[in-house]
């Protein structure tokens, strides 16, 4: 069964790789030969997506890397420096597509031959469907979260072709203007994107706490020990797929050191049952000292 999982996610994988070359030939060459600025947009998005996933794929298996003399903690870092690298590039290819629209937009850059970038976009649509289709048999086989991640964002770019070719067929009706506008219009959504995953990764960069939510969902747990009286001292962060959880538990000043050290051990059980594969660090401490604790 392993072995079949992992053999249609690597085919879905081949197949993805060679649609994604496909389409963005099939894009430059649209753009060179309507000098369309919402083509050039579409263009800039199926080569940055292109770049992010070979990277992704590189990346990743350096994250999951286990930890070493040299990185107690793991990789998983790793994965949120790429993210912000991906940030950077989205932004600047907003800013890109930003130039070619408002040359556009001061007559400097005329769109040419809108039919053809039709036919191309159509054609992109249909591989991406195609692709799409053979996503939803894969995961069906298989229920892998990475096809079904992928799968999603090709449906997005449906979307996007869509948008793209709604702009030419409104420039092959004389409407010039469409052209830039489409293409301001997809640079602010790149951007957008850009600043949601910079974001997302400064946030694993900066060890910035789990949601509210989930510190509450932790301290329920822990607090739902029959012999812990109280959790203090909570601290938490997330590097890559893995959560660093720390805190003190009171517990009554009778407990032996291999008593309280059982106790310790059910809770922190639990707690990497909640997240799986956590990194869980608990220090007991007796009831008559824990009022010197700050909270």
């Amino acid at each position: 069964m392993q072995a079949d999982y992992q053999l249609w996610v690597k085919r879905s994988a081949y197949l993805t790789l060679c649609v994604a070359v496909l389409i963005l030939v099939l894009k430059l060459w649209a753009v060179l030969l309507t000098d369309s600025s919402a083509m050039l947009a579409s263009f800039t998005d199926a080569a940055l997506d292109l770049l992010i996933s070979v990277l992704n794929f590189a990346v990743l298996r350096y994250a999951l890397r286990p930890a070493d003399d040299n990185h107690s903690f793991g990789h998983g870092k790793a994965e949120a420096v790429m993210a912000l690298l991906q940030a950077a590039f989205l932004a600047g290819a907003a800013l890109l597509v930003l130039l070619q629209a408002i040359s556009g937009a001061k007559g400097q850059v005329t769109p040419q031959a809108p039919g053809f970038g039709m036919v191309i976009t159509l054609s992109c649509m249909a591989l991406t469907l195609l692709l799409v289709l053979a996503q939803h048999w894969i995961i069906r086989r298989t229920g892998s979260l990475a096809v079904k991640s992928d799968s999603l964002h090709y449906r997005s770019d449906l979307l996007m072709n869509t948008a793209v070719l709604l702009a030419l067929g409104m420039v092959w009706l004389g409407w010039l203007w469409a052209d830039w506008l489409m293409a301001v219009l997809i640079a602010l959504y790149l951007l957008w994107n850009a600043t949601q995953l910079a974001r997302e990764s400064l946030q694993h960069l900066l060890d910035e706490q789990l949601p509210p939510e989930e510190l509450q969902q932790i301290k329920q747990l822990v607090l739902q020990h029959a012999h812990v009286l109280a959790c203090l001292q909570l601290r938490t962060r997330r590097a890559g797929p893995k959560v660093f959880i720390q805190c003190v538990l009171v517990l009554d000043d009778h407990w032996t050191l291999k008593q309280a050290h059982q106790i310790v051990d059910e809770v922190e059980l639990k707690l990497q049952a909640l997240y799986s594969g956590a990194e869980v660090m608990i220090h007991p401490e007796p009831r008559s000292d824990a009022e010197l604790l700050p909270e």
